[in-house]
């Protein structure tokens, strides 16, 4: 159980689906989305009442997963917590050593244009022996050291399966164009030009593999789908889906760098094509 002061909290507020914007009574709770476990149940609502140290407590939200300790807790106001501490020696087995006015952690939001080194070394300094923890420390687990570690291996791996990408389409449309001879000797004769030919080889590999793009991204959710909760355990961090923005840009540039590999990749069959003879090109493809 923590207690918080709801009307300045910064830190739990802003992962609940609907913000109490500071109203938090004496006899309510906000729980985090693991909390339910300790109480022996599937799942917990709001609504629900709670029994804490002997004292009932109405559910009044519950935080989205977050893959932090708030998962685990159970967030009251400071004076409920100091309440609770006052009556623990008589509702509790275990007395609550809690002084009034005690706190234990204190949560400082910096201007974004702000150090927060130096913001941290001031308040060192005003403030004698307290311990001062900036969020870039906390934030320093093993996981974050292990992605921060995989990130240059992955970007590389992908940059060469882009690349490979790129050769492969490149050789099936050489092989499409050689197979091709014969119908693209025939629109030439027909009137076709040679940048009309080069557009049509052209225009195919860019829905071919918009297409493909599409498909590989439709598959790739459903893959993320299914195994989000086996990659958080083994990770043992909360799967969150990214902003509707950050969706929205990322399917687009997916798309883009599609359609930017299937034009990479066709240039050269294309101008091969677009410089066929026609008489040769009938001919070579009977």
């Amino acid at each position: 159980m923590v207690g918080i002061d709801p009307e300045t909290d910064f830190t739990v507020g802003p992962w609940l689906k609907n913000n109490l914007n500071g109203k938090l009574g004496r006899n309510e709770v906000i729980l985090g989305s693991n909390a339910h476990i300790f109480f022996g149940k599937s799942e917990s609502k709001v609504g629900d009442i709670e029994t804490f140290y002997g004292n009932e407590f109405v559910v009044v939200g519950i935080l989205e997963p977050t893959g932090l300790g708030l998962d685990d807790g159970g967030f009251i106001t400071i004076e409920a917590a100091e309440e609770l501490a006052q009556l623990s020696e008589i509702t509790a087995e275990r007395q609550l050593e809690i002084e009034p006015g005690q706190i234990s952690t204190l949560m400082v939001k910096v201007d974004p244009q702000a150090d927060r080194g130096d913001v941290a070394r001031a308040i060192a300094d005003a403030v004698p022996g307290i311990a001062v923890v900036s969020s870039k420390e906390l934030m320093t687990t093993s996981v974050s050291r292990q992605l921060e570690t995989m990130a240059p291996v992955l970007l590389l791996i992908g940059v060469g399966f882009w690349i490979i990408a790129v050769l492969l389409i490149g050789a099936l449309f050489t092989m499409v164009v050689n197979e091709r001879r014969r119908e693209l000797g025939l629109l030439q004769a027909m009137g076709a030009t040679r940048s009309f030919i080069f557009k049509q080889v052209m225009l195919e590999s860019v829905q071919l593999t918009a297409l493909g793009g599409a498909f590989g991204m439709a598959v790739g959710a459903v893959i993320i789908l299914l195994l989000k909760s086996t990659v958080a355990s083994s990770l043992g961090v909360e799967f969150q889906w990214p902003s509707a923005g950050f969706v929205v840009g990322f399917t687009l540039g997916y798309l883009v760098l599609a359609v930017a590999t299937g034009v990479i990749a066709a240039l050269y069959p294309a101008a091969v094509a677009s410089r066929l003879e026609p008489y040769q090109a009938i001919r070579s493809g009977e």
